[in-house]
């Protein structure tokens, strides 16, 4: 009870704590182990202490001591998020403690954060002792925990971390985006825990919930103190570490990595322009692209994983590539890992590296669309063949225009065989004007050509690929990069090797590809092609086309119209999809579902080309259809 005389007299107070209040004020150090430098009587009050010496002896002279346990993570997160991680210098929190006679109180707590002449700082916190229902009572009681409530909408409530929508809010952005140009480089960095949903279903969110916070504990052990994290979709962590160079970022990524107990992959991207791109150099990006270079790089690296549910598209497209040419698995491995030796090198961004990785298996995707009598000829091509097969690299620009997730590489694609003398194809243009990444495409895609042996020749000597490179620096390649390939290969000279296969045992597409289905270790790609006339109606079909769909040749030609093959739910928007792309030009290449007679449902990549056909004076299209 208060004193009534203190009440009726206050200058009693006069450099004094009063006392007998349900709330009362401490101090304790922000950082370390957290040590209570000061608590006046009511705090030791409150906690049923005798004094400041017993208090610290319950509490281990620690903050969190003073934190019923159960509650101390939530309250640590909410803390720093409030003020080191926002740039503000007041928190509030609700916990509860346990005093020393063991009995609970619900605690509002008002933290102000200061720092000494000396740079220490420390938390001023003021505590009042509430009813339980008024601590579980989340309407705002104040002007102070309004605002502190709408500071907590933007913090996730697992983490502690700012949401990621904070990041976007305007005095975040500008107080980022300032540092940026104040010359200092900033990268954005993204992680995120792969099958993150799959641990959920198997082992239950709270299993789920705990990879999440064990990966922010990562993130803040392995990097630096300075930068500012946010919580994105799913399991999203994304840091902004500002003055730091991608080398130093990618080290302490990777020691997140390996400390981390489930599979994490990160993207990286920064708000420096690369030395590579084009006559950029020097000039500043926005925190925006940054953020969205990163996300790209953690999606396509996600794409790479095989055990991500985001591979299975870029799979069946490598697995329909593979079956147009039987050497493209150790293709894209002996160009992949020559790629990425060469473009470290040259000091390409771990984001560039990525999307080199991705070009490495899909550069010739076009070739898909490329008859098979025409890519294993063992002869000469003829003009209107070599005109044909010339075509494969706009086909695989437009593949990859029609994948979301592609488009970032579709104009690599189209320009992987340009040439340095713009002699190339398929528009000519020359030297910088070539993205890097198709210029090193170029020059590794035809060492790799020349030293192994195709359909139409044997491979060549080691030393004879060389000098072609060497021969053809500065006309055909990139000068540059085509000594720095050949200085790799000398002191790499396990690269400069092919490997070597009778040209006689190529696999042919119509032949083998059905046939596999008898094969137990392996998992066929199942393919039709078909004839549509100008009602979409089918005219013509192979021999696949009962296995694809169900429907025999019988029942299928000349009475079974395109759109019976798609649900009935799709139709409205393949009819779009199919319609603007032919609007573009005569060729369309779509992700979508077709439904068998037997009503169930295939996921499958078609590709289909609109001509004239002299001989009947009508339109046509030829339609070839991969599972996926």
């Amino acid at each position: 009870m208060l004193d009534q005389e203190k009440v009726n007299n206050p200058s009693i107070y006069e450099n004094t704590i009063p006392s007998g209040f349900s709330g009362g004020f401490f101090v304790y150090n922000a950082l370390g182990k957290q040590e209570i430098f000061f608590a006046d009587p009511n705090v030791i009050q409150l906690f049923e202490c005798t004094d400041i010496a017993d208090l610290r002896q319950l509490t281990g002279n620690s903050f969190r001591g003073m934190v019923y346990p159960e509650d101390l993570d939530q309250v640590e997160s909410n803390i720093l998020a409030q003020t080191f991680e926002s740039g503000k210098r007041h928190d509030y929190v609700r916990y509860r403690i346990r005093t020393k006679n063991g009995n609970i109180r619900y605690i509002e707590d008002f933290g102000h954060l200061l720092h000494g002449e000396n740079g220490q700082a420390m938390f001023y916190v003021y505590i009042a002792d509430v009813k339980q229902e008024e601590f579980f009572n989340r309407s705002q009681n104040s002007y102070a925990e309004t605002q502190v409530f709408s500071m907590n909408k933007r913090i996730d409530p697992l983490t502690g971390l700012l949401k990621v929508t904070a990041f976007y809010s305007e005095d975040q952005e500008i107080l980022l985006n300032q540092l940026a140009d104040e010359g200092e480089t900033t990268q954005i960095l993204i992680f995120d825990i792969l099958g993150l949903r799959r641990i959920n279903h198997l082992k239950g969110r709270d299993a789920g919930n705990a990879c999440i916070v064990s990966l922010v504990e990562n993130v803040r052990e392995h990097l630096p103190k300075t930068v500012h994290l946010f919580r994105g979709d799913e399991a999203e962590i994304m840091a902004v570490c500002t003055n730091c160079e991608e080398d130093e970022i990618i080290g302490c990524a990777e020691a997140v990595v390996k400390a981390s107990g489930e599979t994490v992959l990160y993207g990286i991207g920064s708000t420096r322009i690369s030395i590579y791109e084009g006559n950029n150099t020097g000039i500043k990006r926005t925190m925006k692209h940054a953020i969205e270079e990163a996300e790209y790089a953690l999606q396509v690296k996600k794409m790479l994983c095989v055990d991500s549910e985001r591979s299975h598209a870029l799979v069946s497209l490598v697995r329909a590539l593979e079956e147009t040419d039987s050497d493209t698995e150790q293709h894209v491995q002996r160009t992949r890992r020559m790629g990425e030796l060469l473009g470290k090198r040259i000091g390409l961004t771990d984001s560039q590296l990525t999307q080199l990785r991705l070009l490495c298996l899909l550069h010739d995707i076009g070739k898909i669309s490329v008859p098979l009598e025409i890519l294993n000829k063992p002869g000469k091509l003829s003009k209107s063949e070599w005109t044909v097969l010339r075509e494969h690299a706009e086909k695989g620009y437009q593949i990859a225009l029609s994948t979301e997730e592609l488009k970032p590489i579709a104009r690599l694609i189209l320009c992987h065989h340009e040439r340095w003398d713009g002699k190339g194809y398929p528009s000519g243009i020359t030297r910088e004007a070539i993205p890097i990444l198709s210029r090193i495409i170029s020059v590794v895609d035809s060492y790799d050509a020349m030293v192994n042996d195709r359909s139409y020749r044997k491979a060549l000597p080691v030393e004879t690929a060389k000098k072609e490179i060497r021969d053809n620096a500065g006309t055909q390649f990139d000068p540059y990069l085509a000594m720095e390939f050949l200085a790799m290969l000398k002191e790499n000279p396990e690269l400069a090797e092919g490997e070597k296969t009778n040209a006689a045992d190529v696999r042919t597409f119509r032949t083998t590809a059905q046939d596999s289905l008898l094969a137990g270790n392996t998992k066929p790609i199942l393919y039709t092609a078909y004839v549509l006339d100008i009602d979409d109606v089918i005219i013509e079909t192979d021999d696949y086309f009962e296995t694809m769909t169900g429907y025999s040749r019988e029942e299928a030609v000349g009475k079974l119209n395109q759109y019976e093959l798609i649900p009935e739910t799709d139709i409205a928007q393949y009819r779009q999809q199919v319609n603007a792309q032919f609007e573009k030009g005569d060729v369309a290449y779509l992700f979508h579902r077709i439904r068998c007679k037997d009503g169930t449902v295939k996921q499958v990549v078609c590709h289909g080309e609109r001509y004239y056909d002299s001989s009947v004076k009508a339109l046509r299209s030829d339609i070839l259809v991969f599972e996926i």
